[in-house]
């Protein structure tokens, strides 16, 4: 049997599809599915009671206890071999749950699996596979002079590389990260690495400090293409994106401190200054405004036999978000267009089969 967990936060209106995901992935018999309940807020758990259906046991906690101490409610009152967790905010299409467990069954070198991840409902872009942070990627590639800043150019193609060689990967694709939002995991090698997530970690990297201890004891990680997800990253408590902001800056450097606080490299970066202000290399950025509807990119003879349009919160393109076409013409993707963010959107384009790029992107601003 697999146990499947789902944290809620001001969510509850997405929770319904994320577990109707997993009651349609019953090869193995019927998930054991828990939804536990972070938000404080009575409406939620109303939500969360009357609207699921006795399909799951829900969890109401009295107040927020972060997402790692509330998956691990779970983890510790139950005893399956195989743990699924999923965001609410996301689901599984179907078929995918039995790849992962498949997938796993035949190889127990392997720790955890997770699925190739979509941005939007109509499948068009891809989410990119999970960075495995380093004290030296700390170090270079903060774009804060102008050293760093053609450095973190650089890393962003390293990356876009990386994230082609996952979305376009005809089998299994060994990895250094999973995200903890869709994934399963093996209990045993979760207790030969010192239990599930540690609670130091309110929100974010959690799971990161988690796969990273799965390594480290010899178990491998593994993307599977067969097994889809499509997650709306963000759709979680959107109007607590400051406080979102500010607890993934300081798991962040609980995680540099936990793991390399005493690397060269992290403390070199501990005791830099701020740049002079002046970055001489960013990208040149055409502006787009403010456009009411998806804006149409015009694409070079030579790419229209294959190109990659990515989508990123940031000029320097890290993370980012891909969608795979052909044709003379990269037109954004409605399906995205109607659940992005608030504020700069950034995109760039180029060919699929290069590694280098021109500095070239465009922005815009949405409300």
């Amino acid at each position: 049997m697999v146990t499947a967990i789902i944290v809620n936060f001001y969510s509850a209106h997405y929770v319904a599809r994320a577990v109707n995901s997993l009651l349609s992935s019953e090869d193995r018999g019927k998930p054991d599915i828990w939804v536990v309940d972070n938000s404080e807020d009575a409406t939620e758990a109303d939500l969360l009671k009357n609207g699921l259906g006795g399909a799951c046991k829900v969890v109401v906690n009295s107040e927020n206890v972060g997402f790692g101490a509330a998956c691990n409610q779970v983890f510790e009152q139950t005893e399956s071999e195989w743990i699924l967790l999923l965001n609410p905010d996301a689901y599984l299409e179907k078929g995918a749950l039995e790849a992962l467990c498949s997938f796993m069954d035949k190889y127990p070198e392997v720790g955890a699996a997770g699925p190739l991840i979509y941005w939007d409902e109509g499948r068009k872009f891809l989410l990119p596979p999970s960075p495995s942070p380093s004290p030296w990627h700390y170090l270079l590639t903060s774009p804060d002079d102008p050293v760093r800043t053609n450095l973190a150019w650089l890393n962003s193609l390293w990356w876009r590389h990386q994230s082609l060689s996952v979305w376009q990967a005809a089998g299994p694709k060994r990895q250094r990260n999973l995200s903890g939002g869709h994934v399963l995991l093996r209990r045993t090698a979760v207790n030969k690495a010192g239990g599930l997530f540690d609670t130091r970690f309110f929100l974010y990297y959690e799971d990161t400090d988690l796969f990273l201890r799965i390594r480290r004891i010899g178990f491998d990680l593994f993307v599977v293409p067969e097994a889809v997800a499509v997650h709306q990253f963000s759709g979680c408590a959107r109007h607590k994106e400051e406080w979102k902001r500010e607890e993934m800056a300081r798991s962040g450097i609980l995680f540099m401190e936990k793991h390399y606080g005493g690397h060269l490299a992290y403390r070199l970066a501990k005791k830099r200054k701020p740049g002079p202000g002046r970055i001489l290399s960013v990208p040149v950025i055409t502006d787009l405004g403010r456009p009411q509807s998806p804006p149409v990119f015009s694409v070079p003879k030579n790419w229209n036999s294959g190109w990659l349009l990515e989508w990123s919160p940031n000029p320097f393109m890290f993370p980012a978000a891909g969608y795979l076409g052909k044709g003379d013409k990269a037109v954004f993707p409605r399906e995205a267009w109607a659940i992005l963010p608030a504020g700069k959107q950034f995109v760039r384009l180029g060919s699929s089969r290069k590694f280098l790029l021109s500095r070239k992107i465009w922005q815009w601003e949405k409300k």
